[in-house]
């Protein structure tokens, strides 16, 4: 059994839902199309899943990883795999020969390193590729993701842009093809074709408000994600590369588990309501017994009021009742003696 690994919001691990699902198994599929029959290192392979994904159609796949604590659980976990292993090791200094893999890949791995790494970490990967070989890298696009006023990611270290990207491509991979990624809701449509083409062009439209009064054509969406393909020369590039790449889940979970949030959402609104009516009508009650505590109270105060005013009628008439009573025969007896 594998060591249990903590989800913390930044490694994905599988069975754990939320957009994460797509954008991680996303990058995974666009690469498994470029590393049949191809020896492959997946540098911060995290938890495994990507190496065992790629190892189905790769002749071998080594994952590489900082933690070892993730690298045990991947080995136990995936390890069954005869072309897979897992090591662990910084992405700035791979333990591998030169030119000893055909295909990089590294999914939001540069991010996590510092600035002074970034570089030698690119560097460690063209040492280990051969001559004609591909990277596959991705990395957050910093305006879209750490936009100002909102929290930066506590786990990156130093985000890039595109042009920064780039720059730090560019010495070792001259030759580059780049493909934009965020998650997008909204309808997808498509001229039927030929499964053997991939779709290379997509008419879209967006609407202004939900009404649909204003329809107009769509822009594309700024880049959540960069996912770059580069090598040292363009001849090295794969000629068939999709222009257009859609993942989806055919279960369509994460649209039932928004479904049912949805459901949920609504079934707790509803209790709210009915709370809050159930406290209105509470707080009119205790209103009411508020109200009426203080007519009595004040009842209470009028009859002490009387019931002093007659004590004090009866304490005046008891003392005159004495006056009548005292003893005059003996005084006079008393004065004649």
């Amino acid at each position: 059994m594998g060591n249990f690994l903590e989800f913390t919001g930044e490694r994905f691990i599988p069975g754990v839902p939320g957009e994460i699902v797509y954008e991680h198994w996303h990058r995974y599929a666009f690469a498994g199309r470029f590393v049949t029959g191809k020896r492959v290192l997946d540098v911060a392979c995290g938890e495994g899943y990507g190496s065992a994904f790629l190892a189905a159609r790769a002749t071998q796949v080594c994952g590489i990883d900082i933690n070892q604590n993730t690298v045990s659980h991947a080995q136990q976990k995936y390890g069954g795999q005869k072309n897979l292993n897992f090591l662990q090791g910084s992405a700035a200094k791979l333990s591998l020969p030169d030119q000893s893999i055909d295909v990089v890949v590294s999914f939001e791995t540069i991010e996590h390193l510092p600035q002074a790494l970034q570089q030698p970490m690119v560097e460690e990967f063209a040492r280990v590729l051969t001559a004609d070989g591909i990277l596959i890298i991705s990395s957050p696009n910093r305006p879209e993701y750490s936009p100002p006023g909102v929290l930066p990611n506590p786990y990156h270290t130093h985000e890039l842009d595109r042009e920064e990207l780039q720059t730090l491509l560019s010495p070792s991979f001259p030759a580059q093809r780049w493909w934009v990624q965020r998650l997008y809701f909204g309808s997808v449509l498509w001229q039927e074709a030929d499964e053997k083409k991939d779709t290379d062009t997509m008419l879209a439209a967006e609407i202004k408000n939900m009404e649909g009064k204003a329809v107009v054509s769509a822009q594309s969406p700024a880049a959540k994600y960069f996912v770059v393909m580069a090598s040292r020369t363009t001849q090295y590039l794969p000629q068939e590369m999709p222009q257009l790449s859609l993942f989806s889940d055919t279960e369509e979970k994460e649209l039932m588990r928004f479904y049912h949030h949805g459901r949920e959402a609504l079934r707790l609104d509803q209790l709210a309501k009915d709370y809050m009516e159930a406290l209105s009508r509470l707080t009119l009650d205790y209103q009411t017994l508020m109200e009426e505590e203080t007519s009595l109270r004040e009842s209470l105060n009028r009859r002490d009021t009387d019931l002093a005013i007659l004590q004090r009628k009866f304490d005046f008439r008891n003392s005159w009742r004495g006056w009548w009573r005292f003893p005059f025969s003996r005084l006079r007896q008393r004065l004649k003696g």
